[in-house]
C-alpha cells in the first residue's frame, strides 16, 4: 500500500473505537464466534510463518547471487522473491484494524511500502550516480536505512519487498516486460551487495516479529490480547480487515488509481511485472478468512470455521457468490499489469475486477450488519 503517517493510524484507530459501540453480533452464537476468531488467529500465524520462511529462502538466494554472480543466480534470486510474495500477499487481509502489522509501531511501512522512487536507492536512467548506494557518505547500516525509509516523502522507500525488487530487476524501461538489471551490477559492487543483504535481513526480522506476535501459547503477545477481548469485537476487526482490503486498498489504491493514471509507477510491483500476482494473492487472502481455509506453502491445508460459518443460508450464499465473482475477475487480469491499464480490453478487465471487489466489500458490510455489526467502516481515511 501507499504507507500512511501516524496521523492516518490514529484516525483509523479512532474510527474503530467509534464502531466498538455497536451492539454485539446477534445472528451467531457466542461459541461459534469464538471458534471463528480462534481459527482466524491460527490462519494469521500460519500466513506470517510461511512469509517468514519464504523470506529466509529469499535471503539465502541473495547470498548465493552475491557470492557467485551469474545469470542463473540472479534468475534464482528473482524467482525466490516472487515465491516470497505468494504467502505475504495473502496476509494483507490481516490489516487495517491496528494490529501488530500496521499499528503505530508496526513494520508495514518498511515491509511493503510503494510506490517507490527508484532514484532514492540506486542509479536510474539518466542519473548514474543517484541514490543511497552511490553516495559514499551514506552509511549502509540497518539503523540508517530505517531512518531513511520514507524520510521526506512516502515514495522515498529504502526498505522492504519493493526495494529488494528494484535491486534485482532495476527500472522497468520495457513496454511489455520487466526491468533488466544486469548481473554485472553485483560484480565488484560492495555497497550494492551490502544494501541488498541489509534490506533482506530487515525483511526477515520484521516478519519474524509478526510470527511472534501471533504465536499460540505466548503470554503478552498480540494474539493473547486479540483472543482475550470480547469475541464480537474481534469479529468486527476481522471484517474491517477483509472489507477494507477488498474495497479501499485493492480495488481502490492498488487498481483504480493505476487505471486512472495509466502510469506503471502506480502499479504495485512495477519492476518485476508481478502486480497481477499481487492482486490475485490479495483476493485469495480475503477468501481464506471468509472460508476459514488456508493452503500453506508446503501444501498442507489449515481448515476450520470462517465467516461463512456465522451466516444464515441466504446471506452465506450471497457472500460466497460475490467472493467467487471477485476471484474469477482478478484471475482474468493479464500480465503485465502496466499494459492492462493502457489497452482497451485490458482496462475493461481491470475495471470489471474493481467492480467485483467493491461488490464483495458491500456484501461483507451487509454480512456484518446481519451479524449485528452496524456501520462497518471499510473506507480508508484520506
Amino acid at each position: 500500500m501507499r504507507t500512511r503517517s501516524l496521523a492516518f493510524v490514529s484516525c483509523l484507530l479512532f474510527l474503530l473505537a467509534g464502531l466498538a459501540s455497536s451492539p454485539p453480533a446477534e445472528g451467531a452464537d457466542l461459541a461459534t464466534v469464538q471458534q471463528v476468531v480462534a481459527h482466524y488467529a491460527d490462519i494469521v500465524h500460519a500466513g506470517y510463518e510461511d512469509s517468514y520462511r519464504r523470506a529466509v529462502a529469499l535471503q539465502n538466494a541473495l547470498q548465493t547471487l552475491t557470492d557467485r554472480p551469474s545469470a542463473a543466480s540472479l534468475e534464482a534470486a528473482k524467482n525466490a522473491w516472487k515465491r516470497a510474495r505468494i504467502p505475504y500477499g495473502q496476509t494483507e487481509a490481516f490489516r487495517f484494524y491496528g494490529g501488530p502489522i500496521d499499528d503505530a509501531d508496526g513494520p508495514e511501512g518498511q515491509l511493503n511500502a510503494w510506490p517507490m522512487d527508484e532514484s532514492y536507492v540506486d542509479y536510474v536512467q539518466g542519473n548514474p550516480c543517484a541514490g543511497i548506494i552511490n553516495d559514499p557518505d551514506a552509511p549502509i547500516t540497518r539503523g540508517h536505512l530505517l531512518a531513511l525509509n520514507e524520510q521526506g516523502g512516502e515514495e522515498n522507500v529504502s526498505l522492504g519487498y519493493h526495494a529488494i525488487e528494484f535491486l534485482l530487476w532495476g527500472q522497468d524501461l520495457s513496454a511489455d516486460g520487466p526491468g533488466a538489471r544486469p548481473v554485472s551490477d553485483y560484480v565488484e559492487a560492495p555497497r550494492r551487495v551490502q544494501y541488498l543483504h541489509t534490506a533482506a535481513s530487515q525483511l526477515v526480522d520484521d516478519l519474524q516479529s509478526l510470527v511472534e506476535e501471533w504465536a499460540p501459547r505466548q503470554n503478552g503477545n498480540y494474539r493473547a490480547t486479540f483472543l482475550a477481548q470480547e469475541p464480537h469485537e474481534a469479529l468486527r476487526q476481522i471484517l474491517v480487515g477483509i472489507g477494507t482490503l477488498s474495497r479501499s486498498e485493492l480495488a481502490g489504491e492498488r487498481m483504480a488509481v493505476a487505471l486512472a493514471s495509466r502510469d506503471q509507477e502506480d502499479e504495485h510491483s512495477c519492476f518485476s511485472d508481478n502486480t497481477h500476482v499481487d492482486i490475485v494473492r490479495n483476493a485469495q487472502g480475503i477468501q481464506n478468512v471468509v472460508k476459514g481455509r488456508y493452503v500453506r506453502s508446503n501444501g498442507t491445508v489449515l481448515s476450520g470455521p470462517g465467516i461463512l460459518a456465522l451466516l444464515k443460508d441466504g446471506r452465506k450464499a450471497e457472500l460466497h457468490r460475490q467472493m467467487r465473482n471477485a476471484t474469477a475477475a482478478v484471475h482474468t487480469i493479464q500480465p503485465p499489469f502496466d499494459r492492462e491499464i493502457v489497452t482497451p480490453i485490458g482496462r475493461q478487465r481491470v475495471q470489471a475486477a474493481i467492480h467485483a471487489l467493491r461488490a464483495q466489500a458491500e456484501t461483507i458490510v451487509n454480512a456484518a450488519a446481519a451479524l449485528g455489526i452496524a456501520n462497518l467502516q471499510v473506507e480508508l481515511p484520506d
